[in-house]
């Protein structure tokens, strides 16, 4: 394999170049590419030209695909969903829709929540339309170990439907779909299953209420916790260029996209959703 591998973020995130993906991966180059995700929480695919089923098969050699009934996918495939500037919110008001425009980690109602994402940039816009990376790993480490101590015995109850008011607008969901997706209860802190590192799991659309607390104070202090992991010196925001594929692990890291590309000008990803297991 010549591979070339470039950071992009100083801390987190990195880049490579020798990958592609019309032809069925190796598993030398999966076991590769995976190790580069767990030490660096982002992994940019650089200069891919895939049909969908490439895309599929080539991700599977990071996980089971995972399947999304209630968001919108590829003709044929169901465990390829879209994400479009033409995304309107049609359970709701219809009004264009920027599916992800709050920090979160996917996912996270749901009692196996997703272990990665794998976003693939079909049409990117010229300006904006940046997707922007919080390192939990870091933002944990970076308490003090009295805090730590004390956030490691907190549980906090996830719902699908976004659990308060005044965040970014989000899809707004079918009752049926919310009923088939009960409350989840997830540590605060969790242990990654490959890297054996903790890291805060925050997802504040999702996060209804820690356990033991009232939910105004447990808002206050999943809002104090997103606001310590958004610093600068935790974050890495991703300038797309057509045809990367950007993978990046739930377990680790918040994510927001950005809706600031100007009107009229396009935006279309295919997104896979890799299956994980039950947060401890």
């Amino acid at each position: 394999m010549d591979l070339k591998f470039t950071n992009l973020g100083g801390h987190m995130a990195v880049a490579v170049d020798g990958v592609d993906f019309r032809q069925p991966p190796s598993e030398e180059l999966g076991a590769t590419l995976r190790q580069a995700l767990w030490d660096n929480q982002v992994l940019c695919i650089r200069g891919q030209n895939l049909e969908t089923a490439e895309y599929l098969r080539a991700i599977q050699i990071f996980g089971e695909p995972e399947i999304r009934p209630e968001i919108p996918h590829v003709e044929g495939f169901p465990a390829v969903t879209t994400l479009s500037s033409e995304d309107r919110d049609v359970h709701g008001d219809g009004k264009r829709l920027v599916a992800g425009a709050n920090w979160h980690s996917d996912d996270t109602f749901m009692a196996r929540p997703s272990a990665l994402t794998a976003l693939y940039g079909i049409v990117v816009p010229e300006v904006g339309g940046d997707t922007q990376y919080a390192n939990m790993y870091a933002a944990y480490e970076a308490l003090a170990e009295e805090r730590r101590a004390y956030l490691d015995t907190l549980r906090v109850v996830h719902t699908m439907k976004p659990a308060r008011g005044g965040l970014v607008r989000s899809r707004s969901i079918a009752p049926e779909i919310l009923a088939a997706r009960p409350p989840s209860t997830h540590p605060l802190v969790r242990t990654h299953p490959e890297t054996g590192r903790k890291a805060l799991y925050v997802s504040r659309n999702r996060m209804d209420r820690i356990v033991g607390m009232e939910r105004e104070e447990s808002h206050r202090l999943i809002d104090d916790l997103v606001g310590h992991a958004i610093q600068p010196e935790f974050t890495y925001r991703h300038k797309w260029q057509q045809g990367d594929i950007v993978i990046w692990d739930n377990r680790c890291l918040m994510h927001k996209a950005n809706g600031d590309y100007p009107e009229g000008a396009r935006r279309f990803m295919k997104r896979i959703i890799v299956a994980g297991e039950v947060p401890v």
